[in-house]
């Protein structure tokens, strides 16, 4: 000691040593929430789930360059290293995009519009992560989450896509990722700095970033399920056909939506025009031999004015801007694709909803269908809204659209029109595409798991009459019913565990090429939270649940609702047959006689009405076309190219040789 002590050399008693020793190396213990990817270091927030449990999420991290200034229109560019730690504990501003103003402070309505402030500089992703955080030598399985809105809305950043439920209950990690919406992501012109289908290509780049970076959040890169819903499964679907992202995911879930609906893409002439009637409504150039001009004009208009000036005649499910085949990023039209099985051989979930019209009608046809009463159609206001949907047909073919629809056991019934009408439209624009899909995908041999979802919120803020509308599923993915302050009952509680259950092992099962999932593990930890619970299994009906594959044959289908769970076979077959075979091959024929004309209207006066003798002169017109259409119909040798393309590709789900709806 006293050599020590003569040396110079100061000394601490063996505790103060210790205690210096546990600071040291508190001091250098990493920040749990900072996260280094490989732009920068990240700081993320601390959270906890609606049952309590903890999860981080980081907020906002930029996945890409502002498209601002001489970037507006391009695709993404990467974008630079930071310096510092980037605060990530702020949800992200939203793109610009229009907001629903229709229904006034309707909560219905306005859950759908932004919930931040809006900015170009929008091309951000949120990462959610469940605690304690998953390892490199268990990484989670990651689900990336694509919203909807039509492409011309949305935002990540909604309550209902709040998914600190989702991974906390199911031990996955969530992404979410804004992507360009409206002209500003979709514009399309013959020119190389607008080439169209931006949006995608943010998409595209969030998903290289998942690959890059979430490894360090605790998440398995190569096991990535994307999945989404309307446009978003519209996404989703249009990245199992592009050979630029098939290879940064592993499987998909759709939901009410894929590449196939008919509003889903345009061709590159439609998308022109759209963007030359943006420009003569902002006072730009707006001829096709001036796009450097226009191009200048556009890129000095301010973004709100830009998006709040798309306008159109548009149909009941028509959006002015959204994916073009652009011969980049798809390099043939999704029905070619499918056709030719030219698409990411992988395994599917995908369905649809009970009631996916309505939503749109209370939009489309004000006079008929109405937010704040109840809604009941006779059949002369059933036969007006089919005429005012304004089909791209003849007359021939909107009354065999009323004789499709019809319930002929009482066709006077008020509340089957109203359904019918419903039907129509989500048949159409949704349902069949979804059949048409997981349809093809079952002949090429992939693993397909299909849904029908039910239940109707007992939340919904839509009236009665409306049912389980187009993306009513989304709260129940997400476990919103699990925050007990939002009234929803121990059923829903239930059926959002159950969802979220078979939603995350669908993902975690995908992990390994060409492993088979096995519904015994979606059932067996669900069974024994049930067992645990026995309100939830009280009559005994979730231990029966089974889930078929969706064969090309049987075409099986599970039916999501609260305490039932039934498999059915088939779904809107007839229907959804009548839409992708007979109707086309109908137009196709009635085009060929003499005086049946197929015109498209901008809209039908509502004073017009279907004289009496147009529907009792439908049997016998159809019986004179009975003979060729049955024999178009039958199993026979493949149709001659002509005929082929006049009828519809064999798989052109829902869009024929002509768009049926304006």
């Amino acid at each position: 000691m006293l050599l020590l002590l003569v040396a110079g050399v100061p000394v601490r008693p063996a505790a103060a040593r210790k205690g210096h020793q546990h600071q040291q190396q508190q001091h250098h213990r990493p920040d749990p929430l900072v996260v280094h990817t490989a732009k920068g270091p990240v700081r993320g927030l601390a959270t906890e789930s609606p049952t309590g449990k903890p999860v981080d999420v980081f907020y906002g991290i930029p996945y890409a360059k502002p498209p601002v200034g001489r970037y507006r229109f391009r695709h993404p560019k990467p974008n630079d290293p930071w310096k510092g730690v980037l605060d990530a504990t702020v949800k992200p501003k939203s793109c610009f995009q229009t907001v629903d103003t229709f229904f006034g402070d309707f909560r219905g309505s306005l859950m759908w519009n932004a919930n931040t402030n809006m900015s170009e500089d929008c091309l951000t992703l949120n990462v959610w992560v469940p605690r304690p955080r998953p390892n490199a030598s268990h990484p989670a399985a990651v689900l990336v989450w694509i919203y909807g809105g039509g492409f011309y809305s949305g935002t990540s950043t909604l309550d209902v896509y709040d998914g600190r439920a989702l991974v906390s209950e199911e031990r996955v990690l969530l992404v979410s990722m804004n992507y360009r919406v409206a002209s500003l992501g979709f514009l399309c012109l013959d020119h190389p700095e607008v080439p169209g289908n931006a949006g995608l290509f943010d998409q595209l780049m969030a998903l290289q970033w998942v690959q890059e970076n979430i490894a360090a959040f605790g998440g398995n890169p190569k096991n990535v399920t994307l999945f989404g819903e309307s446009a978003g499964a519209v996404s989703a679907s249009m990245h199992l056909l592009s050979p630029l992202s098939r290879d940064l995911f592993s499987q998909a879930i759709l939901q009410s939506g894929t590449a196939i609906a008919p509003w889903g893409v345009h061709d590159r002439q439609t998308a022109l025009q759209s963007a030359l009637r943006l420009a003569e409504t902002l006072h730009c150039p707006h001829d096709e031999r001036q796009l450097e001009a226009m191009l200048a004009c556009l890129r000095e208009q301010d973004p709100e004015t830009i998006v709040n000036s798309e306008t159109g005649n548009f149909g009941v499910v028509e959006f002015p801007f959204v994916p073009v085949v652009d011969g980049a990023f798809l390099d043939e039209s999704p029905q070619e694709s499918l056709a030719a099985r030219n698409f990411k051989k992988t395994r599917l979930l995908l369905g649809s909803n009970r009631d996916e019209g309505t939503y749109f009608l209370i939009y489309y046809l004000t006079e008929l269908f109405r937010r704040d009463e109840s809604v009941y159609l006779g059949r002369e206001d059933f036969v007006r809204a089919v005429r005012e949907l304004n089909p791209l047909v003849g007359e021939l073919a909107q009354q065999a659209i009323v004789f499709q629809y019809t319930d002929w056991l009482n066709p006077e019934d008020p509340i089957k029109n109203r359904d019918a009408v419903d039907k129509i439209v989500g048949d159409y624009h949704f349902t069949c595409s979804v059949v048409e899909w997981a349809h093809q995908y079952a002949l090429a041999g992939s693993q397909v798991y299909a849904y029908y979802f039910t239940h109707r919120s007992s939340q919904s803020a839509w009236p009665q009459w409306m049912g389980v509308i187009h993306g009513e599923e989304i709260a129940f993915l997400f476990g919103e019913p699990l925050n007990k302050t939002l009234g929803y009952r121990p059923d829903e509680q239930a059926l959002s565990r159950r969802m979220m259950r078979y939603w995350a092992n669908f993902a975690k099962t995908g992990g390994k090429a060409g492993h088979r999932l096995r519904w015994r593990d979606v059932l067996d930890p669900l069974l024994r939270l049930l067992r645990r619970n026995p309100s939830l299994s009280e009559e005994g009906h979730w231990e029966r649940i089974y889930w078929p594959v969706h064969t090309a044959h049987g075409k099986e289908y599970l039916t999501l609702a609260v305490n039932s769970s039934l498999v059915g076979y088939g779904h809107r077959a007839k229907y959804c047959a009548f839409w992708q075979q007979f109707l086309p091959r109908l137009v196709n024929l009635s085009e060929n006689q003499p005086n049946m004309s197929a015109t498209c209207t901008s809209g039908v006066s509502p004073s017009r009405r279907v004289p009496g003798w147009a529907l009792l002169s439908l049997p016998m017109t159809l019986l004179l076309l009975l003979p060729p259409l049955l024999l178009s119909l039958l199993p026979l040798p493949p149709l001659a190219a002509e005929d082929a393309s006049a009828a519809v590709a064999v798989v052109a789900a829902m869009v024929p040789r002509r768009r049926i709806w304006c």
